[in-house]
């Protein structure tokens, strides 16, 4: 609601029907942290082979991709390039709406993995021909979060008892099992449409496995102790042109 409203006061700022512009006292509003509860590899197994089988291709999607809701939602055979094998993220439908990306590091080519691939080939065989879209409803429409929630999301946790999470925890989960399969943190964002590492360090970090792997006896084993445990030796081992330099140097220094 504040932007829209900032850039109403700005231009009326600029085109002189206001002395001050009242919006440059507000300062901006904190976002709140995403709630990140992502699920384990056993848990998306027992989802996918349990899930309605309309909609087992889109959850493998979800939760391999990487993808906003919206983003699948919206999501064209067009953009489905196997030959290059990615996903080229155009469009995204929020509330109806269908629109290009909010941001430019939304608007991305996805590489898809082995399971989406699959996925999507078998997806192939339901939809390519009757709609422009990939994903599509029983009544062939695009699928929309509230009724795939409804009718298909909620009964299958409840049925494999499985604690509630949002359908978006398949986005937090592609992040967290990519960060723990040691992927870098540059390919994560990059698949998911951040613009910066920052989302990654302050929101999947602590969830990496490997966060609490000693990297600092790393360190120490494989570049600090082969270097400073050696033995002493009279000349240190530098560039040859640093040794040339100690060796000239005169024996008052």
């Amino acid at each position: 609601m504040l932007v829209p409203m900032r850039n109403v006061f700005k231009l009326a700022f600029k085109s002189g029907f206001i002395e001050k512009n009242p919006m440059d006292l507000l300062d901006p509003l904190k976002p709140e942290k995403a709630d990140i509860d992502p699920f384990s590899m056993e848990e998306i197994k027992a989802i996918i082979e349990n899930v309605d089988p309309h909609y087992k291709n889109f959850l493998i999607v979800a939760f391999f991709a990487g993808m906003r809701f919206g983003e699948m939602s919206a999501l064209k055979w067009r953009n489905v390039d196997f030959k290059l094998g990615v996903i080229k993220v155009r469009e995204t439908l929020v509330e109806g709406e269908e629109a290009p990306p909010k941001t430019e590091g939304s608007r991305r080519d996805i590489k898809m993995l082995p399971p989406v691939v699959e996925a999507l080939r078998d997806q192939r065989k339901a939809t390519l021909g009757k709609s422009d879209y990939v994903f599509l409803n029983r009544y062939e429409r695009p699928v929309t979060p509230g009724p795939l929630g409804k009718h298909a999301w909620k009964k299958v946790l409840k049925k494999i008892g499985i604690t509630y999470r949002a359908l978006m925890q398949t986005r937090h989960t592609f992040a967290t099992l990519m960060l723990d399969g040691f992927a870098t943190p540059g390919w994560v964002v990059k698949m998911m449409g951040h613009t910066s590492l920052k989302m990654i360090y302050e929101h999947y970090y602590s969830y990496i496995k490997n966060y609490q792997s000693e990297d600092g006896q790393k360190f120490m084993g494989r570049v600090y102790n082969p270097i400073m445990k050696e033995p002493e030796k009279t000349t240190p081992n530098l560039p040859h042109q640093e040794k040339k330099e100690i060796s000239s140097m005169p024996n008052s220094l």
